[in-house]
């Protein structure tokens, strides 16, 4: 019948605060998969303690977000510095910070217009890969219809992802209904707003004049 101190650190581990300092702490894959591993405990506490389910979603998605920069950090400190400014773009379920267990990842790249192919694409294609990998490694499983990073037609720059939304507003076919449904929830999980803010304004006030 006695609480050590043992107990209470054991109980505080899978407190939310606990979990984020302990991915902000991770300097391995393998870290941040034993982090990850205490959140279906965690929202299990919550549920316990009658928190409401869209504020259980949110603390989900801020874990998820969590885990994402600190891939990209440790990416960066692999591969080295970027070539140029990027926004990592989360869609669906995580830009709307609805995540539940088991969700999986849809995320890509924004690129700045600087961005050179040839020169650039190499460090980007690499980065993307290390983010989705160590993210499936923490039970964000890969996305069944590759709305990832990794796939090169959602690792653009800036110009080309106007485009893309510029088609699915005007020529509303059914691929593009299927993209919108996913794509038009999105939001930058690291990344200046320099560069998101400008496709953020243009979605906006293209869909609000088109029905």
């Amino acid at each position: 019948g006695i609480i050590t101190p043992s107990d209470i650190l054991r109980a505080n581990n899978i407190e939310p605060l606990s979990l984020v300092r302990a991915i902000n702490r991770a300097a391995k894959i393998k870290e941040l998969r034993v982090a990850a591993e205490a959140i279906p405990a965690l929202v299990v506490r919550l549920i316990e303690r009658d928190v409401r389910a869209i504020e259980v979603g949110k603390i989900i998605t801020t874990l998820a977000d969590t885990i994402t920069r600190r891939l990209l950090f440790l990416s960066e400190q692999k591969h080295g510095p970027p070539p140029c400014d990027y926004a990592w773009l989360a869609f669906g379920s995580q830009a709307r910070q609805e995540q539940v267990l088991g969700s999986d990842q849809d995320n890509g790249l924004l690129l700045s217009d600087e961005f050179r192919p040839e020169e650039h694409d190499e460090y980007f294609l690499a980065m993307a890969k290390f983010v989705c990998d160590g993210l499936d490694a923490c039970g964000y499983e890969y996305c069944r219809g590759e709305i990832m990073a990794t796939t090169p037609k959602w690792r653009q720059p800036l110009s080309v992802w106007k485009s893309y939304f510029d088609r699915w507003i005007d020529q509303p076919e059914p691929m593009a209904l299927m993209h919108s449904s996913i794509f038009f929830d999105l939001r930058p999980v690291t990344g200046p707003d320099a560069l998101f803010v400008p496709l953020q304004k243009m979605i906006l006030q293209k869909s609000q004049v088109n029905r």
